[in-house]
């Protein structure tokens, strides 16, 4: 998806992954939709050759920590917070690379190399 960049005169460019977690983390505070969104393209790009597991899983655990800690705040209201148009949904967790990792857990050798 490409998305306006300050640095792009008059037009539109490709974002970095690592600008696009950035931007994520950032716009997590008031649109979590937004962000979740962003961390799934984020995910997406990253690969063996763009290998940003690390920064992914901390940008994840950043946003997961900021929408926990609203919960303690007397102002926040979760009902109004994960409004998704008209409809109020659960609230989210971005899951991060280890998380999907630990999912998976060879028991011998043979578990690696099925088809």
């Amino acid at each position: 998806m490409a998305k306006l960049s300050s640095l792009s005169i008059g037009g539109y460019s490709d974002w970095s992954v690592r600008r696009t977690l950035h931007e994520a983390v950032n716009v997590a505070r008031y649109s979590p939709w937004c962000a979740i969104e962003w961390m799934e393209e984020a995910r997406d790009r990253i690969s063996i050759d763009n290998p940003l597991y690390d920064e992914f899983d901390e940008a994840a655990e950043r946003i997961n920590s900021l929408w926990k800690s609203y919960e303690r705040y007397q102002w926040f209201e979760p009902r109004e917070f994960w409004r998704r148009g008209k409809v109020s949904m659960p609230p989210q967790r971005i899951e991060t690379f280890r998380d999907y990792n630990k999912e998976f857990r060879p028991t011998s050798i043979n578990d690696l190399f099925k088809i």
